[in-house]
């Protein structure tokens, strides 16, 4: 009886190890797949039917042959995507080409002070949240966060009242987002117009940056729910920097290049909660 009780006990003990390895092995497939590697290609001021950037169309066209051969996750354009409607749907027609997803953000040459409904008939909502292998992206309209009508401007202009009304429900929709999203999940900012300055770069016009109260209200949000990296536009040079607890994403311009540098396009690589960035430039591309 005492061998028999001593088999049946070590039998029992086998299957249970054995179970809690098998549990061990799919607890930790699922971190993995939550932790999965993301690579993101962001294009920015693909600026479409913009004047001083002719070869804005052959340029994007060859930047959609390239990323197509690169097989990312996902395409991000970070704004100023085009002039017009008609620009608009130029760009779109090109980036139908693309093999992966795309995703959008409005730049100031997008959306103005008054015109959001029109940037919303065609691509949808201005300010939203995607999630690629687990990492959480959160979109933002950065033109409800400031008046960029005009470039001249040396004190920032206030938003006219129906646009602040808009504002204010996207600061409170960004407030709502830290309760759903997964915790510990790697979650990534993406708009068009970066919060801070890169030292002194591109210059001290309010026009490149958010500034206050709009600044501190999104940067509140931000920091609650735990942002580290942002992908931005508007400057259209790339460049990484550390602002404020944040690393900044500066993307790359198809189209043209007010502060000088090369026409492309940016590859993230998002893994364990870094993001490795590189710059790609077009080959031939014309300014």
């Amino acid at each position: 009886m005492h061998r028999k009780s001593g088999r049946r006990a070590s039998a029992l003990l086998t299957t249970a190890l054995f179970s809690l390895a098998i549990w061990t092995v799919m607890l930790m497939g699922l971190a993995g797949s939550s932790r999965a590697q993301v690579t993101i290609v962001q294009l920015s001021d693909t600026h479409i039917g913009l004047s001083t950037a002719p070869h804005s169309s052959a340029n994007l066209t060859k930047a959609v042959q390239m990323i197509n051969q690169l097989h990312p996750d996902a395409v991000i354009v970070t704004g100023d995507i085009g002039e017009r409607l008609t620009a608009w749907q130029q760009a779109r027609k090109i980036l139908s080409a693309l093999t992966v997803p795309v995703f959008y953000a409005p730049g100031n040459h997008d959306v103005h002070t008054h015109n959001v409904a029109d940037y919303r008939k065609v691509f949808g909502p201005d300010y939203y949240r995607f999630t690629i292998k687990g990492v959480v992206f959160l979109v933002i309209d950065s033109q409800l966060l400031g008046n960029y009508d005009n470039f001249s401007a040396t004190t920032p202009p206030p938003l006219p009242a129906d646009t602040a009304a808009e504002s204010a429900k996207m600061i409170t929709w960004l407030a709502n987002q830290a309760a759903s999203i997964p915790k510990g999940a790697t979650v990534i900012g993406v708009q068009h117009i970066p919060i801070f300055r890169n030292g002194s770069f591109p210059g001290s016009k309010p026009y490149w940056i958010i500034s206050d109260p709009y600044r501190t209200r999104e940067m509140t949000q931000l920091t609650k729910i735990g942002v580290k990296h942002m992908l931005v536009g508007h400057w259209h040079n790339y460049r990484v920097f550390l602002s404020n607890g944040i690393t900044w994403h500066e993307g790359a311009s198809t189209s043209w290049l007010p502060f000088g540098g090369q026409l492309g396009f940016s590859v993230h690589v998002i893994s364990n909660g870094n993001v490795q960035s590189r710059f790609v430039a077009i080959p031939g591309a014309t300014p």
